[in-house]
C-alpha cells in the first residue's frame, strides 16, 4: 500500500501552524510549563472516576447505573474524531445511519437516539443535528438504559452528555498536526491562560478532509473558547462558547438487490463497494452546517452540605442539506422499493433543502445537599429545567427524480435542483420539575428514589400553514434503586425506571384515518441489575443485565384501506447483558473492554409476522477490546489495539437477510520524547489495519428505505503533538 502523507492546509490551517510556530507564543507559555502534563494525559492513563450524566452524585463504582465515560486521552489514543469512531469503544454502542459528511446517530442498547432529547453538553440539552467537533471535549459521558429520571422525554437507550475542556491551573499550550493516508490534514492548538483571576482556555482547529469516495473532499473550522472565574470564596462563573463550520458532500448507502425481478430487494450485495460514492454527479453539493453553541453556569456553595447551581444554554445551527441520493429503482418489470435492481440500476433524486435553521434554549436550575432524617442520611437534588426548540426551514425543498445510475457503471445525469415539495416547520417546549435521593440506610445498603414531571408543548406545521399539529401534555417518569456493598470494594444493584416519548400522527387526511390525532404517552419501563467491583484502585470491573420493553406507535388496517394509527401498536423487548473492564490492569497496561448480548425482539404487534421476529440493525453480540502497553525497553513508546466484532444483524424485518459476522482491527503507536526543547508526542495510527471490506450497518429509516453501509477502508493517521 502506498502510504500519501501530503500536507496541504487551508488558509485557516496555515495561519494556525503559524500561531502555535511563533516564538513570542512558545516564550509566553513556556514560562508557566512547570508541573503542566497535558501531553503526558494524552497517554490513555483511564482514570475517570466520575459523570455527571446520570445525575447522582457517587462515583461510577458506586452508583447504581450503567455508565461509560471516554475521556479526551483515549479518543486521541484511538485517533477518534467522529462519533462512529468513539462507538467502537463500547460494545453496547452502535452506528445508526452513519456516513462520510453527514450528521452522526447513535443508538444504546439496540434503541436509536432521538436527535433532540437524547443529547447533551455540559449536562444541557441540545440538539444533534450538526456535526459534532471533539477537539475541546474532555469526554463523552454515555448512561446507558432509560433516561425519564435525567431528561424527561426521551428514547429509551439512553443519554450522551459531551462534556468540554475548562480552565486548569497553570499555563499551556499544546499544538498539533495531524495528516492522513487520503492526503487529509488538521492543526489544532489548546491554549490555555489567564486573563487577571479568570481563566481561559482557547482551542482552534483547521482540517481539510480527504476521503478514498469520488468527490467527497472538505473542510471544516473550529473554535471554541471556555471562562471561569471565582467571584467569591463561594461562587464560581463558568461560561463557554464554540463555533463549528463544516462542508463536504455526504455518501449515501446503498441498499438490497432485488435478484429474481419480483419487485423484492432482498440479497445483499457484495462488500466490495466502501469506495463507492453516488453522490459524485457535477451538479453534486455539499452538505454543509455551521453551528454555535454558548454556555454560562453559575455554582455556589450555600453552606458546607448544601450548593446550588444554574446553568443556561443557547444553540444555533444552519444546514445546507444536498444530496444526488439513490433511491428504489423503476427500471426492471417490478419497480423496486427500498433497494436496487438486480443488475445494480439505481434511481437517483436532486435532493435540495437550503437553510435549515435549528435553534435550542435551555436552562436548569438544582440544589444538591444532604439531611439527616430519622436516623438516616439522605443526598437530595432537587430542580427545576427548561428548553425550547424551533426548526425554521425554507417554504420549499427539492426532491426530484433525474435518472437511472448503475452501482457497478455509474453514469453522468442531468440534475434539477427546482424545489417543489413543502417544508414542515416545528416548535417544541418544556417545562421539567425533578427530584432525587439517596439514602444511607446502613453503612453497606443504599436507596435510590427520584422522579421527573415533564409538562411538554409541541406544534408543528407545513410552511403553507396546512396539515396543523399540537401536543399538550405532562408526563412523570419515576426511577428506584437499591444497592448493597458486602465489601469496600464491591457493589451489587437493582433499578427500575420509566422512559417516555410522545407522538402524534401525521397530518395527512389520505394517509391515515385519524391524522392529526395527539397519540398518548408511550413509557417504556427498565429493569436492571449490576455488579460492580472495584478491582484495584484504577480498574472497575462492571457487569450489568437489563430488559427493556418500548412501545411503538404502529398502523391498523380499516375497511376504508386508509389505515388508523394508534399508540403501542407493537412493542419491542430489549434484553442483554454487558461486562466491562476499563482501567490499568499493570503500570504498562491499559485496558478498555466490553461485550454485549442482546436479544432485541418484538412481543407485541398488530401484524401477527411480526410477533418473535428480531429487532433489524441490532446485533445480537459485540466485542470491543482496546489495549495500551508502554514496552520497557524504550521509555516514552507504546503500542495500542483495538479490536471489535459483531454478529446478528438482521436487514429485513423478517429476518430473512442479516449482515455476516464482522471483525475489524485498528493499530497504534505513540512516542513520548522531549524535541528542540519541547515535550513532544508522535503517534501513528491505522484504522482497518488488514482492509477488511464488510457491511457495517443496515438501518431502516422512518420513511421505510433500508441502507447499506460499508466499513472504512485502511487509514493510515500521523500526528505530532507539541507541549509549550
Amino acid at each position: 500500500m502506498a502510504l500519501r502523507l501530503n500536507l496541504k492546509l487551508s488558509p485557516g490551517a496555515a495561519a494556525l501552524a503559524v500561531l502555535f510556530a511563533s516564538p513570542l507564543w512558545a516564550q509566553t507559555s513556556a514560562q508557566n510549563l512547570q508541573g503542566v502534563t497535558v501531553t503526558g494525559k494524552a497517554a490513555p492513563v483511564l482514570d475517570i472516576d466520575r459523570a455527571g450524566v446520570g445525575g447522582l452524585s457517587q462515583t461510577l463504582a458506586q452508583t447504581p447505573q450503567s455508565v461509560t465515560v471516554l475521556g479526551a486521552d483515549l479518543l486521541a489514543a484511538t485517533a477518534s474524531s467522529s462519533l462512529s469512531q468513539v462507538i467502537k469503544l463500547d460494545a453496547s454502542l452502535a452506528d445508526s445511519y452513519n456516513t462520510t459528511g453527514y450528521i452522526e446517530s447513535l443508538s444504546i442498547r439496540g434503541f436509536l437516539l432521538d436527535q433532540n432529547n437524547n443529547y447533551l453538553r455540559n449536562g444541557l440539552p441540545v440538539s444533534n443535528y450538526a456535526p459534532v467537533a471533539l477537539e475541546n471535549k474532555e469526554r463523552i459521558e454515555v448512561l446507558k438504559g432509560v433516561a425519564g429520571l435525567q431528561a424527561g422525554v426521551s428514547a429509551p437507550g439512553g443519554l450522551v452528555n459531551y462534556v468540554t475542556k475548562t480552565p486548569q491551573a497553570g499555563s499551556f499550550t499544546t499544538a498539533s498536526i495531524g495528516v492522513d493516508s487520503n492526503g487529509g490534514s488538521k492543526v489544532h492548538v489548546d491554549r490555555n491562560t489567564a486573563w487577571g483571576s479568570m481563566g481561559v482556555r482557547v482551542n482552534l482547529a483547521a482540517e481539510d478532509l480527504r476521503t478514498v469516495f469520488d468527490r467527497a473532499e472538505g473542510k471544516r473550522e473550529f473554535a471554541s473558547i471556555a471562562l471561569a472565574a471565582k467571584t467569591s470564596s463561594t461562587t464560581k462563573i463558568s461560561a463557554d462558547l464554540e463555533f463549528h463550520h463544516k462542508k463536504q458532500p455526504s455518501v449515501p448507502g446503498l441498499g438490497l438487490l432485488d435478484t429474481n425481478g419480483d419487485g423484492v430487494a432482498d440479497t445483499l450485495p457484495a462488500s466490495n463497494y466502501s469506495r463507492l460514492n453516488l453522490n459524485n454527479q457535477s451538479w453534486s453539493q455539499p452538505f454543509e452546517a455551521t453551528s454555535t453553541n454558548a454556555q454560562i453556569a453559575v455554582d455556589h456553595q450555600i453552606t458546607a452540605y448544601w450548593s446550588s447551581h444554574l446553568g443556561l444554554s443557547t444553540q444555533r445551527t444552519v444546514i445546507q442539506d444536498r444530496l444526488a441520493f439513490p433511491d428504489g429503482c423503476s427500471t426492471s418489470a417490478n419497480a423496486v422499493y427500498p433497494g436496487l435492481c438486480g443488475n445494480g440500476d439505481v434511481d437517483i433524486y436532486d435532493y435540495r433543502s437550503e437553510n435549515e435553521e435549528r435553534s435550542t434554549w435551555a436552562w436548569d436550575a438544582n440544589m444538591k445537599g444532604k439531611l439527616i432524617a430519622g436516623g438516616v442520611v439522605h443526598t437530595l437534588n432537587l430542580g427545576l429545567s427548561g428548553r425550547s426548540a424551533r426548526t425554521d426551514l425554507a417554504p420549499k425543498q427539492a426532491y426530484n427524480f433525474v435518472g437511472t445510475t448503475n452501482i457497478n457503471t455509474p453514469i453522468a445525469l442531468p440534475g434539477d435542483g427546482t424545489a417543489g415539495d413543502l417544508n414542515t416547520n416545528s416548535r417544541e417546549r418544556a417545562v421539567d420539575a425533578y427530584a432525587s435521593m439517596a439514602s444511607d440506610l446502613s453503612k453497606s445498603v443504599r436507596s435510590f428514589v427520584g422522579f421527573r414531571t415533564s409538562r411538554l408543548n409541541r406544534s408543528s406545521e407545513r410552511s403553507d400553514g396546512s396539515r396543523a399539529i399540537a401536543i399538550d401534555q405532562t408526563v412523570t417518569t419515576p426511577w428506584a434503586g437499591l444497592s448493597w456493598s458486602p465489601t469496600a470494594s464491591t457493589l451489587f444493584y437493582a433499578s427500575w425506571g420509566q422512559g417516555a416519548e410522545l407522538e402524534a400522527v401525521p397530518n395527512r387526511p389520505t394517509k391515515f384515518v385519524n391524522a392529526g390525532e395527539v397519540l398518548p404517552a408511550l413509557k417504556s419501563e427498565q429493569t436492571e441489575l449490576g455488579l460492580k467491583w472495584q478491582a484495584h484502585p484504577r480498574m472497575l470491573v462492571t457487569a450489568a443485565a437489563f430488559s427493556i420493553n418500548k412501545p411503538y406507535a404502529d398502523d391498523q388496517a380499516t375497511a376504508s384501506g386508509v389505515p388508523l394509527r394508534i399508540a403501542g401498536g407493537k412493542t419491542a423487548r430489549h434484553r442483554g447483558f454487558e461486562l466491562m473492564a476499563v482501567g490499568q490492569a499493570s503500570k504498562r497496561l491499559s485496558v478498555q473492554a466490553s461485550l454485549m448480548v442482546i436479544d432485541a425482539k418484538y412481543t407485541d404487534a398488530i401484524d401477527p409476522a411480526l410477533l418473535g421476529q428480531q429487532v433489524t440493525n441490532v446485533p445480537k453480540t459485540k466485542t470491543s477490546l482496546f489495549a495500551d502497553y508502554k514496552l520497557t525497553s524504550l521509555p516514552g513508546l507504546s503500542i495500542s489495539g483495538l479490536v471489535t466484532h459483531e454478529s446478528g444483524k438482521t436487514v429485513t424485518a423478517d429476518g430473512s437477510v442479516s449482515l455476516p459476522a464482522a471483525w475489524q482491527l485498528d493499530a497504534g503507536l505513540r512516542y513520548q520524547n522531549r524535541w528542540i526543547g519541547k515535550a513532544t508526542q508522535w503517534s501513528l495510527n491505522v484504522e482497518n489495519l488488514t482492509d477488511r471490506n464488510y457491511w457495517r450497518e443496515a438501518p431502516t429509516q422512518y420513511w421505510g428505505g433500508t441502507y447499506l453501509f460499508p466499513s472504512t477502508p485502511r487509514t493510515v493517521r500521523a500526528k505530532v503533538t507539541f507541549e509549550f
